[in-house]
């Protein structure tokens, strides 16, 4: 039985509306989080993408070879993409570097941190969820490595603290987490996600005695703009007491441990410095 004129009309534009919506052309900056060699010369990027959040995309050989264009193929890199998407499958038509942040991959100390930075900022997103707040404030910590000549770990607790804070999952330092009372003695709860009173904290499992002025300072990092962060410096007790109140927030709350890059860096991800 054939259809009617209207109905095969309707059919025919379901299937277009079908076909748009597996497939479509995306113009979005992006950064490359990690890069997957395949077969015949081809590559699985992770990317971060100021429009879709982090995505999987598919580069061909283009991305290979030392020319500025290939540049946008690897991390560390900001690029200006033209994605083909087709079902669920991101593809890589078009990509221009904005910028490189190459001096980064010269210093090696530098380039142990930053990789760091993206394996954290890879485990932190979920996928396809934008975060253009993240997205400005992972290029802006790359501007400031750049130029920072030493002492790399501050710079990267202060991006974590201020990443967690943008994606909604800030530890709570205003008052008791529980009650809302004032808290004048720096004990924090890993457990609950922030400061606890005397009296909440009877209950209450992985206890820090941080003390009240590495609060002080945490809320100062959470405060204050990265880029004037990036000029300051911090003594060892407090970073390693900062350190370890992240890594321990981190891992309980998102489940971020023992990322690969960490047995690398010349510090101890507590703060100490290796042997």
């Amino acid at each position: 039985m054939s259809c009617s004129p209207a109905l095969a009309t309707a059919a025919g534009q379901n299937r277009n509306i079908n076909r748009s919506e597996k497939s479509m052309n995306i113009q979005t900056r992006g950064i490359i989080l990690k890069q997957i060699k395949l077969m015949n010369d081809r590559r699985m990027l992770m990317m971060f993408s100021e429009e879709k959040g982090k995505i999987s995309v598919s580069a061909s050989q283009a991305g290979s070879g030392k020319k500025r264009a290939a540049l946008a193929y690897r991390p560390f890199t900001l690029g200006r993409y033209e994605l083909y998407r087709a079902r669920e499958i991101y593809s890589i038509q078009k990509a221009e570097t904005l910028r490189s942040y190459f001096s980064i991959g010269e210093d090696i100390d530098k380039y142990l941190y930053a990789s760091y930075a993206l394996e954290f900022t890879e485990k932190l997103l979920p996928e396809e969820a934008p975060a253009p707040g993240l997205f400005s404030l992972l290029t802006e910590f790359f501007s400031i490595l750049e130029k920072r000549p030493g002492e790399y770990l501050f710079l990267v607790r202060a991006y974590q603290l201020k990443a967690i804070q943008c994606c909604g999952y800030g530890p709570s330092l205003s008052g008791c987490v529980i009650c809302g009372k004032p808290v004048e003695d720096g004990c924090f709860s890993v457990k609950a996600g922030g400061l606890v009173c005397p009296s909440c904290r009877q209950d209450i499992g992985l206890i820090l005695q941080v003390g009240s002025d590495i609060i002080e300072k945490i809320k100062y990092i959470l405060k204050t703009p990265l880029k004037k962060i990036g000029k300051l410096y911090l003594d060892q007790a407090s970073l390693k007491a900062i350190s370890q109140l992240i890594l321990q927030y981190l891992a309980y709350h998102m489940d971020i441990r023992d990322l690969k890059s960490e047995a690398f860096l010349s510090t101890d991800p507590s703060g100490a410095e290796r042997k």
